[in-house]
């Protein structure tokens, strides 16, 4: 009898140790992915047609992959790519992190590339004010001026503003904000204005701007300096609005397009 109590207890130790160093293996094949500098291609399937997104850059900028990577390739629904924080504020704000492998001990800021989905109970779609048309649902007007619309998002006090295409602006763009409040200067949202692109027609591309109280050092706008994201915190501090300063909303087109172009040095649409 305790022959086989012996037995029960080792095989249940096995199992425990088992998990265990699955666990412990999973962990490590983690942690060696962000120190490798081997270049691998994402592949990102489009909602609307048989095209890839197909994105070459070193495993380390890559975070949360589901898929092996097999012969240097894996097919994902989206990606996650990693920089440190400052990089997309004032793109390319850190030169050097667009060729280091960002170290996770440091903020960090993150680019999400997805495909673009129709709108429910369509297969097409619909450019100009994309999300407008897409999720009309979530949007309200709060004011329009000089051609231009300035939209609630829900109740909670966000707000947003849609910049079409143009000769300025290479894709359709999202620009949502929490407006300063007086009433909780310390507030941090307000600092963090996030950004949403069309990418190539059929993907999109997300990612957060800070205002300066996030960049440190080098990275930090001069105290003379203009800077958009700073600016538009600003311009609410004097019960100003967005719609009225058109160079703040030039100023993060102008940085989207620059992102856009990194993007596409490293990245091509396949059939």
């Amino acid at each position: 009898m305790k022959r086989w109590l012996c037995i029960l207890i080792l095989c249940l130790a096995g199992c425990i140790d088992g998990r265990s160093e699955e666990e412990k293996n999973k962990q490590l094949q983690d942690k060696l992915a962000m120190t490798d500098t081997t270049e691998i291609t994402v592949l990102i399937p489009s909602k609307v047609s048989n095209k890839k997104l197909a994105i070459t850059l070193p495993r380390c900028f890559f975070t949360n992959l589901k898929n092996k990577v097999i012969d240097g390739k894996v097919e994902e629904i989206a990606a996650g790519i990693i920089f440190a924080l400052p990089t997309f504020s004032g793109f390319p704000n850190d030169e050097e992190a667009l060729h280091q492998c960002p170290d996770y001990s440091r903020p960090v800021a993150g680019l999400s590339i997805a495909p673009l989905y129709p709108k429910i109970g369509t297969t097409k779609l619909e450019y100009g004010n994309f999300w407008l048309k897409q999720q009309s649902y979530r949007y309200s007007v709060k004011e329009q001026k000089n051609n231009q619309a300035l939209y609630r998002i829900g109740i909670a006090g966000k707000l947003t503003m849609f910049a079409d295409q143009s000769d300025k602006n290479q894709q359709d763009l999202k620009i949502d904000f929490w407006p300063f409040d007086a009433k909780d200067e310390n507030d941090s949202y307000p600092h963090q204005t996030d950004i949403y692109s069309v990418l190539d027609k059929e993907f999109s591309v997300a990612y957060t701007v800070y205002s300066s109280r996030y960049l440190h050092g080098n990275h930090k706008p001069l105290p003379n300096q203009w800077y958009f994201a700073d600016a538009l915190i600003d311009i609410y501090k004097h019960n100003e609005s967005l719609l009225d300063h058109p160079e703040i909303i030039q100023g993060f087109i102008e940085n989207n397009n620059r992102i856009l172009d990194y993007i596409h040095q490293h990245s091509k649409v396949i059939d």
